[in-house]
């Protein structure tokens, strides 16, 4: 929670910006190293369910401000190349 509430406090910036692109791909090492191989695909996923799961949209959200769970994925699917 704390990369993404991290990554929420760059909301001012674009999503594609340097230092915002720098905290997703710091998140999909974080999520490779402690919990699951990670790959872009995968990170998708998660990006997708950010906002689509209720419950996970709003424990984002309240870990960095209201949009951070949107911009997240934004971000995601920047990294990602969608």
């Amino acid at each position: 929670m704390a990369l993404l509430a991290e990554t929420g406090a760059l909301r001012p910036l674009r999503p594609e910006s340097e230092a915002v692109q720098q905290k997703i791909a710091a998140l999909q090492a974080f999520i490779s190293e402690h919990y699951y191989p990670c790959s872009k695909e995968v990170l998708s996923g998660l990006g997708e369910m950010y906002v689509c799961d209720e419950r996970m949209q709003e424990n984002i959200d309240r870990a960095g401000g209201e949009g951070t769970a949107a911009f997240v994925r934004e971000a995601i699917m920047v990294f990602c190349g969608r």
